[in-house]
């Protein structure tokens, strides 16, 4: 049973870090949210207008990754020319020499959970890096429940690397992890191979990382995301005004 809060709930999206991968993914969320009225928050402040012009352009040709770094940046300055708080923001990470580390982007995540936390009550989305992100930082903020699709436990392409989840066992935060039978950062072998906090649950869906589902398939996700998620939300004027799925560290 959900504690009761004078606070309204908000949803903040981490994603992965090659957007193009996950546009599908990104629109089944987006769209299932904004019908359910739930307030979006991103990661970077223009993340809404961003991810819109991602998704139309998607559907006339797939970006190179110049392309949507160009694009990307072009918002970012345009709208840092009107928003003097959003232009040192970006002076500050610019300047960050650990902005392309998963440090860098845990400790930016960590500073924008805390500030939205003062007004809403935050719930996190993620998907695969944007999960490993929000676990590391979460028991240090005020996060209500983290919800990962796909958890990274270990890139395909390096071995081992304890780092991914060696944290997890601590990890006290509610922790909900939907995971592909089928993903190759990590399929039916995790409930045996990595252990984890008595907070943390299991959710296996016979999919891969990309979660390329069947319609009745994303049925059952959204029915296991609403045993968790807010109800009865409305949105807020500032749902598309907040943080991006746009990120610096690979999955």
């Amino acid at each position: 049973m959900q504690s009761k809060s004078t606070k309204p709930s908000l949803i903040l999206l981490l994603g992965r870090d090659d957007w193009q991968k996950d546009i599908n993914l990104n629109y089944m969320l987006v769209h299932y949210l904004q019908k359910k009225g739930i307030a979006i928050a991103w990661e970077d402040p223009i993340g809404g207008p961003i991810w819109r012009l991602r998704h139309m352009l998607s559907r006339l040709c797939r970006l190179p990754e110049f392309g949507d770094k160009l694009i990307v940046r072009g918002l970012q300055i345009l709208y840092a020319s009107f928003n003097w708080r959003y232009a040192q923001h970006l002076f500050r990470q610019f300047n960050d020499e650990q902005r392309h580390t998963v440090y860098g982007r845990s400790q930016r995540v960590a500073k924008r959970i805390g500030e939205l936390s003062k007004k809403y009550e935050v719930y996190v989305i993620s998907r695969s890096s944007g999960g490993r992100v929000a676990s590391l930082v979460a028991d240090n903020v005020a996060v209500k429940q983290i919800i990962c699709l796909g958890y990274p436990f270990q890139n395909p392409e390096n071995g081992i690397e304890p780092e991914r989840y060696e944290h997890l066992p601590a990890l006290r935060t509610p922790f909900l992890i939907i995971q592909g039978k089928n993903d190759e950062y990590g399929g039916n072998e995790i409930l045996e191979k990595y252990h984890f906090h008595p907070n943390t649950s299991i959710f296996l869906m016979d999919t891969d990382h990309g979660f390329n589902m069947e319609k009745h398939q994303w049925q059952v996700l959204f029915h296991k995301m609403e045993e968790i998620l807010p109800k009865n939300q409305v949105k807020t004027k500032e749902s598309f005004d907040l943080i991006s799925t746009t990120s610096f560290v690979s999955s």
